[in-house]
């Protein structure tokens, strides 16, 4: 058993890494609109034909939208009717030992 799985709460478990930048990426998403996300970025925003905003419907994990993978990620739907997955993938884990810090 590393650090990792010694010290990881267990609404992390092993998976910690994937597990907080997946509720990270929910979080930001659901903090402010999509208009105000753009700003802040200085990205363009995306409107409907009438020229309102396009909206975050809904964010949430691919757990919690009932989206049959293990990985882990976000289930973005706008208000435009589109549908989009963020997905959290590994590439390679830390080459030290990790440890969770409440705040």
């Amino acid at each position: 058993m590393t650090m990792l799985d010694a010290h990881a709460d267990d609404e992390f478990g092993e998976h910690s890494h994937e597990e907080i930048l997946q509720a990270l990426m929910r979080h930001l998403l659901t903090a402010a609109d999509l208009d105000q996300l753009c700003d802040d970025a200085d990205l363009p925003q995306l409107t409907h034909d009438d020229g309102t905003p396009v909206a975050i419907d809904s964010a949430r994990t691919y757990r919690d939208a009932g989206v049959l993978t293990l990985d882990r990620g976000v289930w973005l739907e706008l208000s435009d009717g589109s549908v989009f997955g963020l997905t959290v993938q590994i590439n390679r884990r830390p080459r030290d030992e990790v440890t969770l810090r409440r705040r």
